[in-house]
């Protein structure tokens, strides 16, 4: 491999190159535009099924601010 001058415009891509891989594994791949955004693959089973168990947990707040989840009453009260 034939190795460049400080400076070259092959060291400044292969530089650029890996601080964006370096970002990747931080942040994971940018397949979303918004971290809020729903994922656009397609539905997994599990995630499906996941989704509808959550969809059942109430969130609540304690005095001291901690966060716990609570099972919705299944009588549809």
């Amino acid at each position: 491999m034939k190795r460049h001058e400080p400076g070259a415009p092959e060291s400044r891509v292969h530089a650029f190159m890996r601080a964006m891989g370096r970002l990747r594994n931080v942040y994971g791949a940018a397949n979303r535009r918004d971290a809020h955004e729903a994922e656009r693959h397609g539905h997994n089973p599990e995630d499906v099924k996941e989704q509808r168990e959550l969809e059942g947990i109430d969130v609540e707040t304690d005095s001291e601010g901690h966060h716990y989840g609570v099972r919705r009453d299944s009588t549809g009260d």
